[in-house]
């Protein structure tokens, strides 16, 4: 018992979060146990036969419609001494493990209902099966049949195994243990379906069917382009039909195969070069295409005589992004080796407007030994569609979306409905970047980039540091202004885009839903944990003249965003467990009074954000969780001294 108790105390020892200990004296006397040489062996039977021929029900429960199965006529069953029952223990225990069949195997003819799972070959003996009913006794003698114990399966139905939880009927295997009468249903036949019909089910779509240029569905409308038709090109002189290919790369970097330009399907493909000629050879290709071709605004009618063209414009993209286009049949004036040839398609989803090509000029080093690479893109855009706005989720936040952030646009009448910059301007940066650090180094960057920004339900800890320059201490030079520039400096990491002080936090709203709606945003909330009634105190910058040291007060280094957030129905109970956000608080640290040492050039400051999920039901969303007496109890028991003690572990889960 000591050792059971000192093992467990040095198991879990090492898991103690917060613990109160309780200790209780007991006075143990040892008892000693009386030893004995009688022995405690049960009563066997005098042979095996009458060990295997057991029933403990008679025939007193049995009715004129269900008699037991008949018997062997039972032995006698004799008192083994306790000298000899060992021995026949024994001889019992060779002959239940032993592998021979046994000298009278049971006759299993007559029976409709009886199942042989090794029973394969019709008309025919199964080797070592020895339930087949087409094996005669004399060559069932000869297997070795596998025990109940290891394959029960073989020695009852199945439906016996589906009602009486394993046990065999008696006119099978006429044990100590069987079901002689079964009241359980019969099980239900269904009935087949004798025409099944596949053609409203999903299967799987015939992927060569992209390489055929005349299928069937090119041709199916000619009043407009349907989803994924080809599209078609048209040569004026010749009266030549084809479709609009763009090279491919197939097991390869290497583009050696076509692949059509579907409608309103865009397409990105890298193609590998040798070198710079065939990067030029393959750019002429695309010029010469579309300088003779020219691209079908709908689908060709056969019954149309005249045919009508849009003209591809071709097009330069300069280094500030800005289109310079040339004009038609001047296409041989552009002399510049692109990586990059984006076609732009402008669509009302149903025919093509308008048809650019776009040629990046590409930078091309001094090594021929790197290899190049020529993109392809194309692009449809929607005539009139205005800017797509950044969501989260179709109605309520989805487990890793970002979070939609947005400010509250200043206004002239304060009763009036508020007006958030989501909705006004699209090309904002809408979300919460978080700060990262730098590769190679622990100094703070911060992108605004929507793959690098707060998500939903993902607890996250950033710790990076922040250089400064040193001040320049002078005796009768106003310092208050360098510790305010350092504070606005880590609010730009720690603080939402563009705030630079606690007063423009207040501005900031997040959007309860994963698709935002004008009425449904909340406030970000400051929490001052010295004291929530007030504002924390400003900067202050002290400097001491006798040791020339400069001390900023009141700088805080780490803040913490809690998120609150509830599993709600909305839309009148159609849209259940819907993720919504009830609260926001940005918490702040704690205040640190900092002194520069005047030797230094450069001044680095630790900075942490940490951001936690809480579910308003008390259960963790993502690992958040609170102290709290509703853990995990764990005991532990261990000796000092001769005298247990116990010590009671409370972990917190939730």
């Amino acid at each position: 018992m000591k050792r059971v108790l000192l093992l467990t105390w040095l198991c879990l020892a090492a898991n103690s979060i917060y613990s109160i200990k309780i200790g209780i004296s007991h006075n143990y006397t040892t008892v000693s146990r009386p030893t004995t040489t009688e022995s405690t062996e049960p009563t066997l039977p005098a042979s095996t036969e009458a060990f295997s021929s057991i029933s403990p029900f008679l025939e007193a429960t049995s009715t004129p419609g269900n008699t037991f199965p008949s018997r062997k006529n039972q032995k006698a069953k004799a008192t083994v001494a306790p000298s000899t029952a060992s021995p026949t223990l024994q001889a019992k225990t060779q002959s239940l493990n032993s592998t021979e069949a046994p000298p009278s195997l049971p006759t299993f003819e007559g029976s409709r209902h009886f199942y042989c799972s090794c029973d394969l070959l019709l008309d025919t003996c199964d080797l070592n099966c020895c339930c087949d009913t087409d094996c005669v006794p004399e060559t069932r003698q000869v297997f070795n049949c596998i025990p109940s114990s290891f394959l029960p399966q073989l020695q009852s139905r199945l439906e016996d195994f589906q009602y009486t939880h394993g046990l065999p009927t008696c006119q099978i295997n006429d044990g100590w243990l069987c079901v002689f009468r079964s009241t359980a249903n019969p099980s239900k036949t269904h009935l087949q379906i004798a025409s099944f019909d596949t053609s409203h089910y999903f299967k799987w779509s015939d992927y060569l069917d992209v390489y055929e240029t005349d299928s069937a569905h090119s041709g199916s409308s000619v009043l407009h382009y349907k989803l994924g038709q080809p599209l078609q090109l048209w040569q004026p002189e010749t009266r030549q039909l084809e479709t609009f290919e763009l090279p491919a790369a197939y097991e390869s970097s290497s583009c050696q195969l076509k692949q059509s330009i579907w409608h309103l399907k865009p397409i990105k493909t890298i193609c590998k070069m040798k070198d710079s000629s065939q990067l030029q050879e393959s750019l002429w290709g695309i010029l010469n295409l579309t300088s003779t071709y020219h691209l079908l605004p709908k689908p060709r009618d056969l019954e149309e005589q005249e045919v009508k063209g849009l003209v591809v414009r071709v097009c330069q993209r300069e280094e500030d992004k800005s289109l310079h286009c040339l004009e038609p049949g001047n296409e041989t004036q552009l002399d510049i080796i692109a990586d990059k040839v984006d076609f732009i398609l402008i669509h009302n989803f149903t025919n093509i407007l308008e048809a650019q090509l776009v040629l990046e000029e590409a930078k091309l080093s001094a090594d021929d030994t790197l290899p190049l690479w020529l993109q392809y893109t194309v692009q449809f855009i929607a005539l009139n569609d205005s800017p797509a706005k950044p969501t989260s989720g179709p109605l309520g936040y989805l487990q890793g979306a970002p979070l939609i952030f947005s400010r509250i646009l200043s206004q002239n009448n304060s009763e009036s409905t508020p007006i958030f910059s989501y909705f006004q301007n699209t090309k904002g940066f809408h979300w919460l970047s978080l700060p990262s650090r730098k590769l190679r180094s622990r100094r703070c960057q911060r992108k605004l980039d929507h793959k690098e920004v707060l998500r939903f339900g993902v607890d996250s800890l950033t710790r990076c540091h922040l250089t400064q320059a040193a001040p320049q201490l002078q005796v009768h030079k106003n310092h208050t202004e360098y510790c305010q520039d350092l504070q606005a400096k880590i609010w730009r990491q720690l603080l939402p885009h563009d705030c630079s002080h606690l007063d423009q936090v207040d501005k900031m709203f997040v959007s309860q839903l994963g698709r935002p709606e004008p009425d449904k945003w909340i406030p970000m909330e400051v929490r001052y944990p010295e004291n929530n009634q007030e504002m924390p105190p400003p900067v202050q910058a002290v400097y001491n003249e006798e040791t020339q040291l400069l001390s900023c007060q009141n700088i805080f280094l780490t803040v913490g965003y809690e998120v609150h957030v509830a599993d709600q129905t909305l839309m009148e109970g159609r849209a259940p467990h819907q993720q919504v956000l009830q609260n926001i608080r940005l918490v702040l640290g704690q205040r640190h009074d900092l002194e520069f040492d005047t030797s230094e050039m450069e001044v680095s400051l630790p900075l942490s954000m940490s951001v936690m999920f809480y579910r308003m039901q008390r259960t963790a969303l993502s690992g958040a969780s609170r102290l709290g007496l509703s853990g995990h109890v764990v005991i532990l028991a261990f000796l000092y001294r001769g005298v247990p003690f116990i010590l009671l572990q409370l972990q917190s889960l939730s």
